[in-house]
């Protein structure tokens, strides 16, 4: 048996190492590939702080109008009984007038 010389350790060490080298650059390469989208991403994150900040900001203004509207409902749910019941006073008015007028 010859004695080992370096170009033999290389040889061995590189046939050894070359399978784990593959999968250690298949692996680093899947990592860039996440680490690609990380700008599309923080984009996206910073337009939903914008949207949450602009509803934040103005969610006070849609409240006020919320309860405008519905006060307004409210009056006009009043308002309409209050046609209702007068409505219903002419027309027991209007029967009991044409009652005396057919006597």
């Amino acid at each position: 048996m010859s004695p080992l010389t370096k170009k033999d350790l290389k040889e061995t060490f590189v046939e050894v190492l070359e399978p784990f080298a593959k999968a250690v650059r298949a692996d680093l390469k899947k990592v860039n590939e996440k680490l690609e989208d990380i700008p599309v991403l923080k984009q996206e994150l910073s337009e939903v702080k914008a949207d949450v900040k602009w509803m934040k900001e103005n969610s006070s203004e849609l409240f006020t109008k919320l309860d405008k509207f519905i006060t307004l409902y409210e009056d006009q749910k009043t308002e309409l009984k209050s046609v209702s019941t007068q409505l219903e006073r002419l027309e027991e008015r209007v029967t009991k007038l044409e009652a005396k007028i057919q006597k």
